[in-house]
């Protein structure tokens, strides 16, 4: 199963093979994917437009950090921030670390996607402190306003053609965004299916029920937990493992899946 949900790490490099992503590229020229729901048809349309700031949002575990970090053309690059209150400018655009010779600067994320002209992907916005909150929307500006001054030499940096940024969080409504993220990121997609190439990891009798209990509100069972229950359930049978998943809410997840509805 691919990595659907945010670790606890602050940033990543990843620069993905072909052969690796099985997940659809998006470049432009492809076909639009029969069955595909809506909101990744949306997704994959704003890509293939050449849209370069994008939202993604809605309920966790439907795909939108793997989706921001590999689909569409990431060749340079993708590089991801997990946004805390206790995060700093360090993770953003980087900071003098200690080596054998004394001082040396070390990049943050938002700076190698910079200057890759790569992929910039910021995990859980809503959650930024005011000092990186400003510093991520100067770095994610336009191409023609984005501007940074490197500390080791003085001189203003501009990101390289091609960087791109999606950012993607877990709120349930855009007005809960401030507006000058909102007037940077005109582009937001609701987030409320997993992608089908994830549900297609799991055997074929939790798929829909996986489906449907993404966005259930209250109910929601992420996807991460019935990749977890399918495994457990091969070595330790049905009951055993919904029982440690669910807990005392497996008894009912038992009888859902048995009658394939919602509880």
């Amino acid at each position: 199963m691919p990595d659907l949900t945010p670790d606890t790490s602050k940033q990543l490099s990843a620069r993905p093979s072909r052969s690796n992503r099985n997940w659809m590229l998006v470049t432009g020229t492809e076909p639009r994917q029969p069955n595909l729901p809506q909101c990744w048809q949306d997704f994959n349309d704003v890509l293939s437009a050449g849209i370069d700031r994008v939202i993604l949002y809605g309920p966790p575990g439907t795909g939108k950090t793997y989706a921001g970090l590999n689909l569409g053309d990431t060749d340079s690059g993708s590089w991801r921030l997990v946004c805390t209150e206790d995060m700093t400018n360090f993770d953003v655009t980087g900071g003098y670390m200690p080596d054998k010779d004394g001082f040396k600067w070390s990049d943050g994320a938002a700076l190698k996607a910079w200057r890759a002209g790569g992929r910039l992907v910021v995990d859980e916005i809503d959650k930024a402190g005011g000092d990186v909150f400003a510093t991520l929307l100067a770095m994610t500006d336009t191409v023609d306003s984005a501007r940074w001054e490197n500390p080791t030499n003085g001189k203003i940096e501009v990101p390289r053609d091609g960087f791109t940024a999606i950012m993607t969080t877990n709120i349930e409504s855009m007005e809960e965004l401030p507006a000058a993220l909102k007037d940077r990121f005109p582009c937001a997609i609701r987030i409320n299916e997993p992608h089908p190439n994830a549900l297609a990891g799991l055997p074929r009798d939790l798929r829909e029920y996986a489906r449907k209990m993404a966005d259930a509100g209250n109910r929601r069972i992420s996807l991460r937990q019935f990749y977890d229950y399918s495994k457990l359930r091969e070595s330790h049978g049905d009951e055993r493992a919904a029982n440690l998943i669910f807990g005392d809410r497996s008894e009912s997840f038992l009888d859902a899946m048995k009658v394939d509805t919602a509880w």
